[in-house]
């Protein structure tokens, strides 16, 4: 597989790109299926994955942190931690099946923002994310 961003021969079976790390997924907002990079539409829902992405606000601000040291190279990098306000509230008055449908449309839109800026989500844990 040819990376897209920068034209190196990945093997087919490359989940992201061995020379730039660009995921070759595509995670779908509606269901959170994870599709390959040639997909037009969700395999598992039917979504349109061509949909462009939602802006992030401009009041949303990352903190770069401190360099995390990976095989003798130093990367500055940003965590997003996200957790959801009311969430406690909303699962005592829905259904479960209802909060997961909810929750499941939330975290498609934030993997879809995570993904533009080529991060990657570490962790979902009930109403938060850790990007």
């Amino acid at each position: 597989m040819e990376c897209p961003k920068c034209k190196f021969q990945n093997r087919d079976e490359a989940k992201f790109c061995k020379k730039c790390g660009l995921q070759f997924a595509i995670i779908c907002p509606q269901c959170n299926a994870t599709n390959t990079p040639d997909s037009a539409f969700c395999e598992e829902c039917g979504y349109n994955l061509t949909k462009a992405p939602p802006e992030i606000p401009k009041s949303a601000e990352t903190i770069p942190v401190r360099p995390i040291i990976t095989d003798q190279e130093r990367k500055y990098v940003t965590i997003l931690f996200s957790d959801l306000s009311g969430y406690t509230a909303m699962t005592e008055k829905l259904d479960p099946e209802e909060v997961k449908e909810i929750m499941g449309r939330i975290f498609g839109e934030i993997a879809l923002v995570v993904v533009k800026y080529e991060g990657f989500i570490e962790k979902y844990v009930g109403d938060a994310i850790l990007a």
